[in-house]
């Protein structure tokens, strides 16, 4: 083993001390740059190796091909044994607001991303640090056993190969931000947010992760105020309740649980939204996630300590309320801005040997809404049915959501046809609003087109207005029973199937 250690990190935290460590090893040290001049300010014997990037060749090759070489300040640079290099963090950089995409090349790191990959690339001889928290564990085994296991070098360099993917795909998917994310190779970084408490059973581990380099614009812009650790439920739950939220410019408040929607409210105050969401379904609600699309107040904090809430956000609070709210035992508060969508989202989903892609579904309605009825929907019925129909988006297909004045007042998702989603909503209905208060008219949203005999047994409850997507052979003689019943029924041109 050759007593060799080369480094040249951005990040220098404990480098100067592990240097420290080899140096009384007995350990050459060599350095470039600023590394270089750190380590000569702390006293620490190092020779500097001095080059113009890029990397020469014959650099590389002493740092992978272990043949010792000139620098360009006359130093000869041996094969070497240790080597430590680190990026500049260029996805701190790509995710600021003001950040240019004319400037990237500016902060590129071509020359310790040469420097690793070569180092890397000797991974039976070369022990290679990307990060400082292998510098002790690294140290301990030199004193200990005098140098590494392959194993454990293997180990090592695989991580810097990661790093150096990781790296390289942060700027691929950045500049891919003006290219189609479908293409025929798809590069993709993340970059853990946070560990959480478990995922949807207590047996699985979880984390949540995010684009590297991507700017704050969704759940990873959020603030947690208060509460305990998250599950991966409550963050199902929160993308959910958030998500629709978001779709509305109305003030309202959504209440989801299990990953669906069960009580919206839309309302001129947070507090009748919240009252009006929760009271859709009382059951469904306990336990469940909360979000508001405006600023919580003290009055809409004091209705939520009422009740079993479990996690809340919005995109601000009050100083009240937030006082309120962090002394509501078990709550978990987060402030989450409305989010910042690019029409190049994407939707994952995990399929045996791979993943399925496709672009996120942010359209809500058509380009125009068709009214295919004599009668066409009242001010009050419109109002409503709209609500309804952002609901079904957001609830597993096939779903149906019944709402009047403005309030969700059942919803039925996950059905195996529309005519059980029908069935199973109007029972959600008279079981939980016997005697709907009020004389605001009931109306439906259906997630997909809709057959005469799904039709027939929602008017049969007493629903006036109804929103589908059309496009079924039947919708002619949908649209005639609706006129034999005076219904109204609008057609959306757009479907919103979620599995």
């Amino acid at each position: 083993m050759d007593k060799t250690a080369y480094f040249s990190v951005y990040d220098k935290t404990g480098i100067v001390d592990f240097a420290r460590g080899l140096e009384s090893l007995g350990f050459e040290i060599y350095a470039s740059g600023s590394t270089f001049k750190l380590l000569r300010e702390s006293e620490v014997e190092a020779e500097e190796i001095r080059y113009s990037p890029p990397v020469p060749v014959s650099i590389l090759k002493a740092l992978s091909g272990r043949s010792a070489v000139l620098s360009e300040n006359g130093v000869e640079v041996p094969g070497f044994y240790v080597v430590a290099a680190n990026l500049y963090p260029i996805a701190n950089i790509v995710g600021q607001e003001e950040f240019a995409i004319e400037e990237l090349s500016n902060y590129l790191d071509q020359a310790n991303a040469a420097v690793l990959r070569a180092a890397a690339k000797d991974f039976e001889n070369v022990i290679t640090l990307c990060r400082p928290q292998d510098y002790g564990p690294v140290l301990e085994a030199l004193k200990t056993a005098g140098g590494l296991e392959p194993g454990n070098k293997r180990q090592l360099a695989a991580r810097a190969w990661q790093y150096l993917a990781a790296y390289d795909a942060t700027v691929a998917q950045y500049l891919s931000e003006t290219r189609d994310l479908l293409g025929e190779e798809v590069v993709m970084s993340l970059k853990k947010v946070m560990d959480l408490a478990y995922g949807e059973n207590r047996h699985q581990k979880a984390a949540f992760y995010a684009l590297s380099g991507a700017r704050p614009r969704g759940l990873n812009a959020a603030r947690i105020l208060s509460g305990g650790q998250f599950n991966l439920n409550h963050y199902l739950d929160l993308n959910t309740a958030f998500e629709l939220a978001a779709e509305f410019e109305e003030p309202v408040c959504v209440i989801s649980k299990h990953a669906k929607p069960t009580g919206v409210c839309a309302a001129a105050k947070p507090v009748d939204c919240f009252r009006g969401a929760f009271k859709a379904d009382p059951a469904g609600a306990a336990g469940g996630t909360a979000a508001f699309n405006r600023l919580v107040d003290e009055d809409t904090a004091r209705a939520l300590k009422e009740v079993f809430i479990e996690t809340l956000t919005a995109p601000d609070y009050s100083k009240e309320a937030l006082a309120l709210l962090r002394a509501k035992e078990g709550l978990k508060v987060i402030a989450l801005p409305a989010p910042v969508l690019s029409p190049r989202e994407v939707e994952l989903y995990s399929a045996a040997g791979g993943l399925l892609i496709e672009s996120k579904d942010q359209e809500v309605l058509g380009a125009e809404l068709q009214c295919v009825t004599r009668r066409k929907p009242s001010d009050e019925e419109l109002r409503s049915l709209k609500l309804a129909w952002k609901i079904s988006k957001y609830a597993k297909t096939y779903a149906v959501a019944l709402a009047s004045g403005g309030t969700s007042v059942s919803v039925s998702a996950a059905e195996s046809s529309t005519y059980d989603a029908v069935r199973s909503a109007v029972l959600r209905l008279k079981e939980k609003h016997p005697i709907l208060e009020g004389k605001s008219p009931l109306v439906m949203a259906c997630d997909a087109a809709l057959p005469l005999k799904t039709l027939e047994a929602a008017l049969a409850a007493g629903i006036s207005a109804v929103i589908q997507p059309g496009g079924w052979r039947e919708d002619l003689v949908c649209a005639q029973f609706c006129d034999s019943r005076n219904a109204a029924m609008v057609l959306t041109g757009v479907r919103h199937f979620k599995h």
